[in-house]
């Protein structure tokens, strides 16, 4: 029994050793991708890319998440930053909708409906990501997300041959629970957003 406890403890103590060495590069790699806090900052480009959510939480209270990365995407378009935006979001659903939410919030910013592209099939940032090269012709653009996302969109953009910058929208005054589940999903997300890109070698859903 104790021979089995110890090589269940060997083995449990090498995974830690694994994980932790693995979290400590994903988090060296997020800090090295440069995202602009200010708009202003921002280069120009023909493009900017806004990474969907959902507009209303289960309680009925608006997501601040969503409601900072809008305005950001409007304020690139004012400053002359980008010429459009692709809206890309989740539309798997027929009663579900994000990227036509997106685009009449824009519109209601003053960005011009016929500077603004819809991107139904943004399921994910990975989709986003490859949609925005395969089906706009875009590869230059700025993506705008909260910081973290912003980085983990740039890895993919990296990771795909599309090195790009982003503008980070602002990180909401929300209650610390909330803000410590977003940031523990977030990891999570690097993670499988490594796997997919060094593992399953993944594509965009609707991908050929």
């Amino acid at each position: 029994m104790k021979k089995v406890l110890k090589k269940i403890f060997i083995v449990g103590a090498v995974a830690f050793l694994l994980l932790a060495v693995f979290a400590a590069c994903v988090w060296f790699k997020i800090g090295s991708y440069e995202v602009y806090e200010r708009p202003q900052d921002a280069p120009e480009m023909e493009y900017a890319l806004v990474l969907g959510s959902i507009k209303y939480l289960k309680n009925g209270s608006e997501n601040l998440y969503y409601k900072t990365r809008i305005e950001t995407a409007a304020e690139l378009y004012r400053l002359g930053k980008a010429k459009k935006i692709i809206a890309s979001g989740d539309n798997s659903r027929a009663d579900y909708d994000e990227p036509t939410q997106m685009k009449a919030d824009l519109a209601a910013l003053g960005v011009p409906e016929s500077a603004i592209f819809a991107d139904y099939a943004g399921l994910r940032t990975l989709d986003s990501i490859r949609r925005a090269k395969n089906l706009f012709a875009c590869e230059k653009f700025i993506v705008v997300s909260q910081p973290l996302h912003c980085k983990r969109a740039l890895f993919l953009c990296e990771a795909n041959g599309m090195p790009n910058c982003a503008a980070a929208a602002a990180v909401p005054n929300v209650k610390f629970s909330y803000k410590l589940r977003n940031n523990s999903r977030e990891m999570l997300a690097w993670i499988k957003a490594w796997l997919d890109v060094n593992i399953l070698k993944k594509k965009a859903k609707f991908e050929n």
